[in-house]
């Protein structure tokens, strides 16, 4: 397989990256992101705004259940988690879909899965996991963004 050319190489998909590259393929470079497991790094994954998402919902719990305290009577309320998790994962699932619209909209292309690491000057090598060609496939037709149609090392120069 011949390496791809790219202005541009992100390692790690976090905001910064993503960002970065939105930017610089929206004005005509050619870019790519390389993630091991998220669209837009962990932070509107599974850290930072997960996070920040149940926190809220426990602040407004925190302040029903102290509402007398602001002269409010309710009396008897329940938490379901499962609706607390749901908000959770919908804010997730919203947030990747913003992400992967970008990719679509600015051309940069996401290799989600991938590991990457210098192997001599202005090149990178991209390890991909052994994906089966159908769940590749798959991915590249519903979601449109671009996984690395097969395993093993690629080396892309920059």
């Amino acid at each position: 397989m011949q390496p791809e050319e790219f202005d541009l190489v992100m390692l790690g998909g976090g905001t910064g990256s993503t960002v970065a590259a939105w930017t610089f393929a929206g004005e005509g470079k050619r870019v790519a992101v390389v993630d091991r497991k998220y669209i837009g790094g962990s932070c509107p994954n599974i850290a930072c705004l997960p996070s920040k998402n149940i926190i809220h919902s426990a602040k407004i719990a925190s302040y029903i259940r102290r509402s007398k305290e602001f002269g409010i009577s309710l009396d008897g309320f329940t938490i379901d988690m499962s609706g607390v998790r749901d908000r959770k994962r919908k804010m997730v699932s919203d947030l990747n879909d913003m992400y992967l619209e970008n990719y679509r909209n600015t051309g940069a292309i996401l290799i989600l899965g991938g590991t990457g690491r210098f192997i001599a000057p202005k090149t990178v090598e991209v390890t991909l996991p052994e994906w089966d060609q159908a769940s590749v496939a798959r991915h590249q037709r519903d979601h449109k963004y671009r996984y690395a149609s097969h395993p093993g090392s690629n080396p892309w120069p920059c």
